[in-house]
C-alpha cells in the first residue's frame, strides 16, 4: 500500500493542546496518532514508518528535544517539529543540537501555520526517504561488485582488444 496516508505521531503531556492539534489536523489527508507518553511516542516511531512527529519541548518524562534526539537515531528520515510555548534561544538551540528540528512553532500556535509546517515536514520526509533509498541501492550495487571481483577477480575491468 504506497498510497496510504503519511503518519504523523503528537506527542504533548497537556491533554487539551494535544486535543487542539489533533483536531487541527484531522481533515488534513493523514493518519494521526497521538499520545501524552514521549516513550509511547518513541516506541511508534521506531516500530513503524512515521513521516512527521509534532512534540511539545517541555515535558515531564524528557524533553521534546531530546525526545526529538532520539527519534532522529532510531529513524533519521522523520521530520521533526516542536511546539514551545517558551521560545528561547536556549530551547532552539537545544532542539537543534539534540534533535536536528526541522520547524519551530510558538504555543498557541495558528492552523494554517500547523499545517503548512506539517505538509512541509512531510515532504521533506518524501525527500530523504529517496536519499535513503539511492543511498541502499548504490550500497547494494557496491556490495554486488566487491562479491563478483572477489568471485572473478579482474571481471570489472574487461580489456577489449582493438
Amino acid at each position: 500500500m504506497a498510497n496510504k496516508n503519511p503518519v504523523v505521531v503528537c506527542v504533548d503531556d497537556d491533554e487539551a493542546m494535544l486535543s487542539t492539534v489533533v483536531r487541527c489536523l484531522k481533515r488534513e489527508p493523514l493518519e494521526i496518532r497521538s499520545t501524552l507518553s514521549a516513550s509511547e511516542a518513541l516506541s511508534w516511531i521506531a516500530a513503524d514508518d512515521i513521516a512527521v512527529l509534532v512534540s511539545d519541548y517541555d515535558m515531564p518524562e524528557m524533553t521534546g528535544a531530546q525526545l526529538a534526539g532520539h527519534a532522529r537515531r532510531v529513524r533519521p528520515e522523520t521530520t521533526r517539529i516542536l511546539l514551545t510555548g517558551k521560545r528561547t534561544l536556549e530551547t532552539a538551540i537545544d532542539g537543534i543540537n539534540q534533535g536536528e528540528i526541522f520547524r519551530f512553532l510558538n504555543k498557541p500556535f495558528d492552523n494554517e501555520q500547523l499545517r503548512s509546517a506539517l505538509h512541509a515536514g512531510v515532504a521533506r520526509n518524501k525527500e530523504l526517504l529517496a536519499m535513503s533509498g539511492d543511498r541502499q541501492r548504490r550500497e547494494r550495487g557496491n556490495a554486488l561488485h566487491t562479491a563478483l571481483e572477489t568471485e572473478y577477480p579482474g571481471i570489472s575491468r574487461v580489456t577489449r582488444s582493438a
